[in-house]
């Protein structure tokens, strides 16, 4: 028996583990991920979402992006004055990225194009400059596996696919297997939080809940990566997106992108890694996808086509300012997987599901897309959850 059962090992569900083991250090406490060692997912029609499944979840690999986030159906602002966020970026080490680990033409923008330094949790004196952060664990760089130590009453289970959920007087029943041995095992609980991801998330709840909105409101934050042959960029050895513009609806920052690298090169078989340069365009797009059983649907809407074209009107005359001559895009992606299980229609402020004891904790809770890094907002709801759970 169980006093807490966490499935997801991400940014939501790391924070929760962690936040009650402090709380409440003798109470038995399960996390429960389907994965182990990370590994990139791709699903999707129109625009293609990407996650990770393993511990620690999509963030292993996230490029350290620390922003504050609105979330004021939470009671959590993006205020400078917020304890929260003051806790979180003392507790990540948070820093804005220096000079000397940007490119020459990141340094170009920040110097005449209104960019700002973003904000990471990043140990720079541990970082290599490997520009790898999307693809490899790094120890210079926080991610949720730093939340997942061993307490004296709590258990970690990866290789865990959880089939369903049910309740039955006041106890919960989370039932799986594991994929390691094809073993099927039921664990007992009093409350689980439910934080596998706006794609997982749902797919798990609808084996208990009868819910119209659920797996609906899908977001993803769309980006297309645009940019071109740019000698000696040096892009892909530097801190990815370690400078970025606000614009309204969108974000520009520099990113290195394989598919970009790959499209550049159908014309030009030369052309080297370190001679690309491109800008991500991260849109705050509506929320209209559907997640089902077996399929994600996310279509760009005349508003999203709308933003994703004014974004790349305005990266083009950059990108043509500091002397890339021929423009290149990739395909519509989505990495940030949001909004299905959304407060005031799959769970309230409090993260409750209309199930006592059965609450979500993830970025599937955020009702609208944030057009931001939501890391540093999944760290913030952990806290305020595990803070109300007993």
């Amino acid at each position: 028996m169980h006093d807490f059962i966490i499935i997801g090992s991400g940014v939501g569900g790391s924070t929760v583990f962690k936040e009650l083991n402090k709380k409440y250090p003798n109470k038995k406490i399960l996390l429960i991920e389907k994965g182990d060692k990370p590994k990139y997912i791709a699903e999707g029609k129109n625009v293609q979402i990407l996650y990770l499944n393993g511990l620690g979840g999509s963030s292993v690999y996230s490029v350290g992006n620390a922003i504050r986030v609105d979330l004021t159906p939470f009671g959590i602002t993006n205020k400078s004055y917020n304890k929260i966020y003051d806790e979180i970026e003392q507790e990540l080490n948070v820093n804005s990225v220096p000079l000397n680990f940007m490119d020459n033409y990141s340094k170009k923008l920040l110097e005449s194009k209104d960019f700002k330094r973003a904000p990471k949790f990043i140990d720079f004196k541990k970082c290599t400059r490997c520009g790898m952060c999307a693809s490899r664990l790094c120890h210079a760089k926080w991610t949720p596996r730093d939340f997942l130590k061993q307490y004296k009453n709590s258990m970690i289970l990866h290789n865990f696919e959880v089939l369903n959920i049910k309740k039955e007087n006041e106890l919960f029943f989370v039932e799986g297997f594991n994929s390691k041995n094809n073993k099927k095992m039921i664990f007992k609980g009093k409350t689980v939080i439910v934080s596998a991801g706006g794609v997982n998330s749902p797919r798990i709840l609808s084996s208990i809940l009868d819910n119209e909105h659920l797996g609906k409101n899908l977001f993803v934050d769309t980006f297309i990566t645009v940019g071109g042959f740019l000698e000696g960029a040096n892009l892909n050895k530097s801190v990815p997106m370690s400078v970025y513009r606000k614009y309204n609806g969108f974000l520009l920052s520099p990113h290195y992108s394989i598919l970009l690298y790959d499209e550049i090169k159908k014309e030009n078989k030369d052309i080297k890694n370190n001679d690309v340069f491109g800008l991500m365009i991260k849109i705050k797009d509506e929320n209209n996808g559907v997640v089902g059983k077996d399929y994600v649907y996310k279509n760009i809407t005349e508003k999203d086509e709308e933003l994703l074209s004014k974004g790349f009107k305005e990266a083009s005359n950059i990108l043509l300012d500091i002397g890339v001559n021929r423009i290149y895009k990739t395909i519509p992606r989505g990495s940030h997987p949001s909004g299905t299980c959304a407060v005031g229609k799959v769970v309230n402020k409090d993260f409750e599901t209309e199930i006592d004891g059965l609450f979500v904790c993830d970025a599937s809770v955020f009702p609208e897309s944030l057009g931001l890094p939501p890391i540093l907002g999944i760290i913030a709801i952990g806290k305020k959850l595990a803070n109300c759970l007993q």
